[in-house]
């Protein structure tokens, strides 16, 4: 008697427990219908978005067909950065003209298959705007020395690089070649240590005159032909050429002749170029005077501190 009991008030307790289930989980069934009844009267949510799609609306009261009325703009750089930083840094600090949308190029993104390893086919191909090789059919792979497409100016000295130099600086590499000097003798990546740098010439070169500067080095030296000096006047000055020259500017400095006024290029207009006296001064003798002697400087024995009277030298 006592063990009926017992299964009594357990099954009491069950059914409590499985009304108290319905009431919280909102399951309780509507008076005056069973399950079944609600299941053929109520349309599924399913149903009614396909009966009343005009009245389908998203979180911002727009419906489906509003939402996908138009095309979406193209992404800027900006929007792109929010996830490719690093990228979006090389091209605004060096990234040339390829600062430009990033879909002008990648025109396929977010489609990198890891099982299908297919990177070299999403991503851009530099003949798509280069369509021509801008260095000659011998260099048509770009990354060989445009490794990095977003600083494309930024070029490594690979070994690939140094041996191509010529290939596309040829009238550099004809210089070199048809006036030997000491830089003949330099590798291009001697004074070129990165790709497209211009070094001063005063790295390696001790100035003429103090306080020289690069601009006046290369005005009269160009570099890949340096021994062929090309005077311009502005900085090709008298104590210049003193550098080189200190025996000639000591006596002409202490002239008290005309010559003393006139720079050196006045009358050497090219470097290492000993001009005739009649360039300046014609003939000033009469021929049957001139062909008893050899030369003006018989008499007039130094140019760079003529006599300042017949027949003496003060």
């Amino acid at each position: 008697m006592k063990r009926d009991n017992n299964i009594s008030s357990i099954s009491v307790l069950a059914i409590i427990v499985l009304f108290g289930l319905f009431v919280v989980n909102g399951c309780t069934p509507p008076r005056g219908a069973t399950t079944a009844e609600n299941e053929a009267t109520a349309p599924s949510i399913e149903k009614k978005a396909v009966t009343d799609k005009t009245k389908t609306t998203s979180s911002h009261g727009l419906t489906a067909e509003e939402l996908y009325a138009k095309a979406p703009p193209e992404l800027t750089p900006v929007q792109c950065a929010q996830c490719h930083r690093p990228i979006y840094q090389k091209l605004q600090k060096a990234g040339g003209k390829h600062r430009i949308f990033c879909t002008r190029c990648h025109d396929k993104f977010h489609t990198y298959n890891p099982v299908q390893n297919n990177w070299r086919e999403i991503m851009p191909k530099c003949k798509k705007c280069h369509t021509t090789p801008p260095h000659g059919e011998k260099h048509k792979d770009c990354l060989n020395c445009h490794k990095e497409p977003h600083t494309p100016r930024v070029v490594p000295l690979t070994e690939y690089l140094t041996k191509s130099c010529g290939d596309c600086h040829s009238s550099e590499l004809a210089q070199l070649k048809k006036f030997p000097s000491a830089h003949t003798k330099q590798g291009c990546t001697a004074c070129h240590d990165k790709h497209g740098f211009i070094p001063s010439c005063l790295n390696c070169h001790d100035p003429h005159v103090e306080g020289q500067t690069f601009e006046a080095c290369k005005a009269c030296h160009p570099a890949h032909k340096p021994l062929q000096v090309q005077f311009v006047q502005k900085y090709a000055t008298a104590d210049v050429c003193n550098a080189c020259h200190d025996e000639e500017y000591e006596k002409w400095s202490h002239t008290k002749s005309k010559h003393g006024k006139v720079q050196c290029i006045q009358c050497h207009d090219k470097h290492g170029f000993i001009p005739n006296c009649s360039k300046c001064h014609g003939t000033p003798h009469p021929p049957e005077f001139v062909k008893h002697f050899k030369g003006c400087l018989e008499c007039h024995i130094d140019v760079h501190d003529l006599p300042t009277k017949q027949g003496t030298k003060q």
